[in-house]
Parts: structure tokens; C-alpha cells; sequence
């Protein structure tokens, strides 16, 4: 009954600063990831800071700006992310702050078994039927719901009600607040040249009718722009960004040979801007699906000319890959890389590529080296790795013929250091 669950849905709304003092000092606290990080709670969370000390903040930080990572809150909060940023730096280095290295599939279960105090998440207001929707991510959401003590929830009326598993009862949430704060956002920023060569380079990869997984960033914008030829491309993936509109509105995607989820774009999170958003507002044709789901190798592996395509800090010249750390501190972070890597392994047809620029600082430094102190993708996986310099093909390839492609790939001004350390 409408009324029933009104009634509920109204005593469960309480002011900001109520919702926040139920969370006490040691607490597990899960904040939403992605653009989906509630950010009025973010605030609140700051201002009890001083009576919150020793809390534990766990996070999947892509488009947040990490309020809680500033100098002035690092002796109150613990920080633990499951994918991390350069915005975290000085929390590593300063504060109580780690990176847990697990894959993106594997949280919702590791929720389930973990002790999380608290949930923070952000939704819709309730429609006629008393669901709210999770609006630009679903990811680990639902484990929360489901395994947290305590879900605080942010009413945001800015969110897209969006398609797939994004719905959650309001007898399932504990407390409501309502925000006005606008979404987070990832803005589309242009490729530059490098960017679009390698953009080409990894088109020329991609057969028609092929089914991609890209993540997010200007190399990601670079593929999209060069892929505009295809035919009957299929998209699951860990995110989407604003260019798959371009291209889903020039009859380039079409989902059409997906033996799963056909016709429809499935994804775990929006990482774009406005203009993503609205354009997934109440379109059936854009499915949103928990991590478990879209990131799980076995469900990939039932799309065949599935194409796993990632990014990485840098590569070794037998094509080991890293994607999670410089110096001292993570950067980024396992994500979903191993997840679609291991789907586009077991799926007919599939490849792995891994595209990043031959240079790092300005081109001071070569991305392409003899040696990495990190390894997140093991040698055995990877098909291609493509620069602005072109495509090493490596499936196959013995060491020495790996470093031989590699090299070619990397910027000039490198290959002759790169070939002295090999031999």
C-alpha cells in the first residue's frame, strides 16, 4: 500500500547532522563509489570528525574529490581504497591511508563476509511504488544494502532514473537525508595527438560486431572517436563516458551479436558528465548491473569477440603490465583490469589490449621499460599493447620477440637504452 510505505519513507527522514551522529568513533563506513560518493554526508562526516576519530573510510575513488583526504582530517580518519587516485597522495604518505588490491568482482562478496558498520549511498527520491533508484552507479551497492548495519541514504533529485538492478526499497534504508548537491561528474576532455594515434591504432584491432570494454580517461575518449566506422559494436563494461552517446546515436553500437544482455549497453557505473546522465535518464536501451555481474569473468565468457581494453602506468619489454602504483604510493588500482582481462580470456574470439602514451613527465621518461617494480597483469595475459608508435603483438611471442615488439612501440628517444638492457 502507497501509504504504508509513505509513512515509512517519511519517519526514516531525519536531518543531516541526526543521520551522521548515529556513526560512531571505529566504525566501518562504505561510501557509494565513483560519481555516486554522497557528498552532503562527505560533509557531515567532516564536521563530527573530531568525535569520529579512528573511523575507517573504505572507497572506490573515481570523479570524487576526497574531501576526507585533506591534511586537516588525516588524524581522524582511517582511509582504505579499493582503487585509488592521485588525490589520496598525500594521504599515503601523511596519513592512515592503504590501498586493498582486489578485484572489482570480488567486493560485494568480500562486503558480505566483512563487518560494515556503515553504508553511505545516494538515491532518488521513492516513486510511486516506494522503490528509489541508485542513479549513475549500482557496483557494490546492493551487497551494502543488504550486509551493512546502518544505510544512510542521500536524496538527491539530480540523479537519472536509470535501467538494470538500480532499485532499492525504501524499507531497505535505514535513514534518508535530502541534498541539493549537484552530481559528481568526470568532464570529457579532448584527446590530444598522441592520445588520438593510439585511439587509431586500437580501432584497427577492433573487427565489426566486436563487444568492448574501455575504461575511463582521454585514451578512452581517443578509442571511442576512432571506432566510428564500425559496424554493430556491442559495449559491457565497467563504465561508460559520455562518447558511447555519439556512437550509440550513429548506429555504430547496436549490441546486436551479444549472446547476452542483446541490444542493450551494460555497464556497472556512469563516468561522465551531464549529458550522460541525462541521456540514460529512463532509457531502456542502457542496463546498470552490479559488479558481480558485469565484471564477472564467466559472464563474459558467454560473449564471444569480447575486447578487453585497459590502460596502465607503464610495461616491461616482455609486456608485464602496471596499473597500480608509482613511488611509494598507489595511483590507481586493480579495478576491473584482471576481471575483463580473464572474460576477453575465456571468451571465443576474445583479446586483451592494453593502450597507454610511449612517455611519462613530459616525455622525460619511457613508460616502456626493462624493468617494473609492480606487476598487475602477468605477461600470460595480455594480447596487444599499442602506443602512438603502433601495436606489439605478443600473444604467441617468445621473450625476446616480445621485447622486439615492445621496443618498436616505445618512443625513439628510448629504444636504443631499451635494446642494451635486453641483451
Amino acid at each position: 500500500m502507497m501509504n504504508d510505505w509513505l509513512t515509512l519513507y517519511r519517519e526514516k527522514k531525519v536531518s543531516l547532522e541526526t543521520a551522521v551522529a548515529t556513526i560512531q568513533s571505529e566504525h566501518n563506513i562504505f561510501l557509494a563509489p565513483f560519481c555516486n560518493e554522497p557528498q552532503t554526508l562527505v560533509s557531515e562526516l567532516i564536521q563530527q570528525r573530531e568525535r569520529l576519530k579512528g573511523a575507517t573510510l573504505y572507497n572506490v575513488i573515481v570523479g570524487s574529490p576526497s574531501l576526507y583526504a585533506v591534511s586537516d582530517n588525516y588524524k581522524y580518519f582511517k582511509i582504505r581504497s579499493f582503487l585509488s587516485s592521485s588525490k589520496l597522495k598525500k594521504a599515503f604518505l601523511e596519513g592512515d591511508c592503504d590501498y586493498i588490491p582486489l578485484n572489482l568482482s570480488e567486493i560485494p562478496e568480500w562486503i558480505s563476509h566483512g563487518k560494515m558498520d556503515v553504508a553511505m549511498i545516494q538515491v532518488t527520491p521513492p516513486n510511486k511504488a516506494g522503490f528509489c533508484n541508485l542513479g549513475i552507479s549500482v557496483d557494490v551497492v546492493p551487497s551494502l544494502v543488504k550486509h551493512a548495519t546502518v544505510v544512510i541514504a542521500e536524496v538527491n533529485e539530480d540523479l537519472p532514473w536509470t535501467n538494470g538492478e538500480t532499485q532499492i526499497h525504501v524499507s531497505n534504508i535505514d535513514y534518508f537525508v535530502e541534498s541539493k548537491q549537484p552530481l559528481l561528474s568526470i568532464p570529457n576532455e579532448k584527446p590530444n595527438d598522441t592520445e588520438l594515434k593510439i585511439g587509431h591504432y586500437v580501432a584497427e584491432l577492433i573487427p565489426d560486431y566486436a563487444t568492448i570494454q574501455l575504461g575511463v580517461g582521454k585514451v578512452a575518449n581517443s578509442i571511442m572517436l576512432a571506432l566510428k566506422d564500425k559496424r554493430g559494436l556491442g559495449i559491457h563494461s565497467g563504465s561508460i563516458i559520455d562518447a558511447v552517446i555519439d556512437l550509440i546515436e550513429m548506429g555504430v553500437i547496436t549490441n546486436e551479436r551479444k549472446e547476452i544482455d542483446t541490444y542493450q549497453t551494460v555497464c556497472t557505473a556512469l563516468t561522465g558528465s551531464d549529458k550522460l546522465y541525462r541521456y540514460c535518464h529512463e532509457n531502456e536501451g542502457i542496463q546498470l548491473l552490479p559488479a558481480d555481474y558485469t565484471h564477472n569473468a564467466a559472464v563474459i565468457s558467454k560473449i564471444s569477440n569480447f575486447y578487453a581494453i585497459n590502460s596502465s602506468l607503464e610495461v616491461d619489454i616482455f609486456g608485464q603490465i602496471n596499473a597500480e602504483q608509482v613511488s611509494s604510493y598507489p595511483v590507481a588500482g586493480v579495478g576491473g583490469q584482471m576481471d575483463f582481462i580473464q572474460g576477453a580470456k575465456l571468451s571465443q574470439g576474445g583479446k586483451s589490449i592494453i593502450a597507454l602514451p610511449s612517455t611519462a613527465k613530459q616525455g622525460l621518461e619511457s613508460r616502456i621499460k626493462a624493468k617494473i617494480p609492480y606487476v598487475t597483469s602477468v605477461k600470460s595475459d595480455i594480447d596487444y599493447v599499442v602506443t602512438e608508435y603502433g601495436i606489439a603483438s605478443l600473444h604467441g611471442k617468445s621473450l625476446k620477440e616480445r621485447a622486439k615488439q615492445l621496443i618498436a612501440i616505445a618512443h625513439p628517444d628510448f629504444r636504443e637504452e631499451l635494446s642494451e638492457s635486453l641483451f
